[in-house]
C-alpha cells in the first residue's frame, strides 16, 4: 500500500520493508522489528542527522550560555509523524578545551517539518561524563576520511572563496584533495591540502560550484598547491569562514629547482604579483597571458632594483602600473625620438639678469591643473602644450581653465596625434586653429580621432611661442618670473619612478634622445640636492602623486635641451 505524507516526506511500503524520503534522501527501512509509526534507528553518519546534530549543539551552547563543541554523535533515532521527530544521543565538551575537560552527553528530542521550515527542540537532558566513553574523536588534529561529506563541503567552500578573492578572469578548479585534518574547537576546524588549476571558465558568480567536467582545466601542467584552514560553526550565518589560505605554483616534473639567493628570483614572488593586479585593475584574456605577465613583472622588478642601486640622487625605483609591459610596449605611452628641427626657427628668450628665488613652485600660485592622464596613446606632447598654455593664460588673464588635449590630438595637422609630436609644432597649429577649446568641451579619448573643433567655443589664445635657454640658473630664472615651461626628457627611468630625487647616470639615460613631453612646474632643494618639480601625465598614482623629481644642475636626461613656452600677452 501507499502512504500519502506531506511534501518532503514518502512512504512506499511492502509486506517487510518500507523506503522513506528524509530531506529529500531515501532511507531504507525494515519492518520487521519496527511498528510504522514508531521509532526507527537512523545512521549517525546520514547527512540529516548530522544537520540535527549541529542545530542541537547550537541549542545548547545558548541554553548553557557558552560556547560548547559537538564531539560525537553517540545514537540516533527517527520517527515519522507530520514531519519528523529525531531522537539523537550527542557528546559535548566546553568550546576550545584541550585539558581536563568536561565531558556531557546529552539526549535531545527534536520535531522537524521542512516544508513550513519549522524546527525545534522538545525536551533535552545532559549529564557529565568524565573522561569520555567515546574517544573516536580527539580533542587535536586527527586525519580524516577524504570521501566524507563534510570535508568535501569544507574544501568546496574554500575553493570558492579563493575564486573570489582572485584577480584572475579565469575560475580556478579543484583537482584533487590530498589531505584533510579536523579539530574540534567551537566547532569544526578543517585543515586542508589541495590541487587547484586554472580552467577555461571565466571567473564569475554564474560558475560557481561547477567541477571539472563543466568547467575543464586549460593547461593540465600548470596547477597550484593550496593550504587553507576552514572554520564550520552550525550555529552561525554563514555557518563556514575561511580563516587562512596560501597557494603556490606547483613545480612541473623534472624541473630543476634554482638556487636559492643570487639570481634576484626572490626579489619577486607570485603574491607580488597577484598585489600589484589586484592594486592596478590589471586583468587577462587567458592564463598563459597571466603567466607570461608574471614573468615580465618579475624581469622588471629586478631592472628596477638595479636602477635603484645605480641611481645618484634619492630616488626610489619599483612596482608601478607600468611594471607587467616590456620595453616596447611602454613606448606607448611615450612618443617617437624627438627631431628638434622645428625649433630651430624659434625666437629664443632674451637671458635674465640678477638673482631669482631658491625654491619656487606654480601650485602654490594656482597656475597648474590636476595631474591628468594620456592613457596608452602617445600624446604626452600635448600634455606637456595644455599645461604650459593653461599656467600662462592664468598667469597673464587671471584664471585657470583646463584644456583640451584631444583638440590637439584631432586637428594639429603638423604633428602626429597618439603617435608623437612637438611642442614648437603645437604652439603654431594652435594659433592656426583659432585656440584651444576647453577639456570638458572638447573631451579626451586617448586615440586618433577626427576634428570637430568650433572656433566659437575657444576660451583661450596664444599670440606666439618662445625657446628658453639650455642654462639651468636660466632656465628657474624665466620659470618664477613667467610660468611653467614645456620640455622634452629621455624617459628611461620613468617607467619604475616612485618617488624621490631621480638622478641617473648619463651612460643610462641619454641626453639626446627624448621621447616623452612634461612641465615643469618648479624647483627646490633637498639637502645639497637640488631638483626639478615636472608634472607627468600619467596620473596621480604614478610617481609622487603624479609627479617627477629629477636632479637639477646637470642636465639629466636631457631635460634642458627641449624647452619651450607659449606667449601669452597681457
Amino acid at each position: 500500500m501507499n502512504l500519502l505524507l506531506p511534501v518532503s516526506l514518502a512512504v512506499v511500503l511492502t509486506t517487510c520493508s518500507a523506503q522513506i524520503l528524509i530531506q529529500g534522501e531515501p532511507v531504507q527501512l525494515s519492518l520487521g522489528d519496527q511498528v510504522v509509526g514508531g521509532k526507527m534507528d537512523a545512521d549517525v553518519n546520514r547527512k540529516d542527522v548530522k544537520e540535527i546534530a549541529d542545530f542541537a549543539t547550537s541549542f545548547l551552547s545558548m541554553e548553557k550560555n557558552s560556547a560548547i563543541s559537538l564531539v560525537k554523535v553517540v545514537k540516533a533515532q527517527t520517527q515519522v509523524v507530520a514531519g519528523v521527530n529525531y531522537f539523537i544521543t550527542i557528546q559535548i565538551q566546553p568550546a576550545g578545551c584541550t585539558v581536563d575537560c568536561k565531558y556531557e552527553e546529552c539526549e535531545v528530542s527534536i520535531f522537524d517539518q521542512e516544508w513550513t521550515q519549522t524546527r525545534k527542540v522538545v525536551n533535552s537532558s545532559c549529564k557529565t561524563v568524565s573522561p569520555s566513553p567515546h574517544p573516536a574523536v580527539p580533542l587535536g588534529s586527527e586525519s580524516e576520511n577524504l570521501e566524507d561529506e563534510d570535508v568535501k563541503n569544507a574544501v568546496n567552500f574554500a575553493v570558492e572563496e579563493l575564486n573570489k578573492k582572485s584577480n584572475s578572469l579565469f575560475r580556478a578548479n579543484l583537482i584533487e584533495l590530498q589531505h584533510a585534518k579536523k579539530q574540534v574547537v567551537a566547532g569544526l576546524k578543517y585543515r586542508l591540502t589541495f590541487l587547484l588549476g586554472d580552467t577555461v571558465c571565466r571567473n564569475n558568480p554564474s560558475k560557481s560550484g561547477t567541477d571539472l567536467q563543466a568547467c575543464p582545466l586549460s593547461d593540465p601542467h600548470r596547477t597550484q598547491v593550496c593550504h587553507a584552514t576552514v572554520w564550520y560553526k552550525a550555529w552561525e550565518t554563514p555557518q563556514y569562514k575561511l580563516l587562512d589560505s596560501k597557494c603556490e605554483l606547483k613545480q612541473a616534473a623534472g624541473q630543476k629547482k634554482p638556487l636559492l639567493g643570487g639570481d634576484g628570483h626572490d626579489l619577486c614572488h607570485m603574491g607580488m604579483f597577484k598585489e600589484f593586479q589586484m592594486k592596478h585593475g590589471k586583468f587577462y584574456d587567458s592564463p598563459q597571458e597571466e603567466d607570461q605577465r608574471y614573468k615580465i613583472f618579475c624581469a622588471n622588478v629586478k631592472k628596477a632594483a638595479e636602477y635603484q642601486a645605480q641611481d645618484q640622487g634619492t630616488a626610489r625605483y619599483g612596482v608601478t602600473q607600468f611594471s607587467d609591459l616590456t620595453e616596447e610596449e611602454f613606448k606607448a605611452y611615450r612618443s617617437k625620438p624627438w627631431d628638434l628641427t622645428p625649433m630651430a626657427d624659434m625666437k629664443m628668450a632674451a637671458p635674465l639678469q640678477g638673482s631669482f628665488p631658491k625654491s619656487f613652485d606654480w601650485r602654490d600660485h594656482g597656475a597648474v591643473t590636476p595631474v591628468k592622464n594620456q592613457g596608452a596613446c602617445g600624446s604626452c606632447w600635448a600634455f606637456s602644450v595644455t599645461g604650459n598654455v593653461e599656467g600662462m593664460w592664468h598667469n597673464k588673464k587671471g584664471n585657470l581653465i583646463s584644456l583640451s588635449e584631444q583638440e590637439l590630438v584631432d586637428c594639429d595637422k603638423v604633428d602626429q596625434g597618439c603617435e608623437g609630436g612637438l611642442p614648437a609644432n603645437a604652439y603654431k597649429q594652435i594659433i592656426k586653429l583659432g585656440g584651444l577649446e576647453t577639456e570638458t568641451k572638447y573631451k579626451y579619448t586617448g586615440h586618433d580621432g577626427s576634428c570637430h573643433f568650433s572656433k566659437s567655443l575657444a576660451k583661450v589664445y596664444i599670440n606666439s611661442s618662445i625657446a628658453i635657454s639650455s642654462d639651468e640658473n636660466q632656465m628657474a630664472a624665466w620659470l618664477s618670473q613667467n610660468g611653467p615651461i614645456s620640455i622634452g626628457i629621455n624617459a628611461f627611468a620613468m617607467q619604475f619612478y616612485m618617488g624621490g630625487i631621480s638622478h641617473p647616470w648619463k651612460f643610462l639615460c641619454n641626453p639626446s634622445k627624448l621621447d616623452h613631453g612634461v612641465l615643469i612646474v618648479g624647483y627646490g632643494q633637498k639637502g645639497n640636492k637640488p631638483y626639478w618639480i615636472i608634472k607627468n601625465s600619467w596620473g596621480p598614482h604614478w610617481g609622487e602623486k603624479g609627479y617627477y623629481y629629477v636632479y637639477r644642475g646637470a642636465g639629466v636626461c636631457g631635460l634642458n635641451t627641449a624647452c619651450t613656452s607659449a606667449i601669452v600677452d597681457a
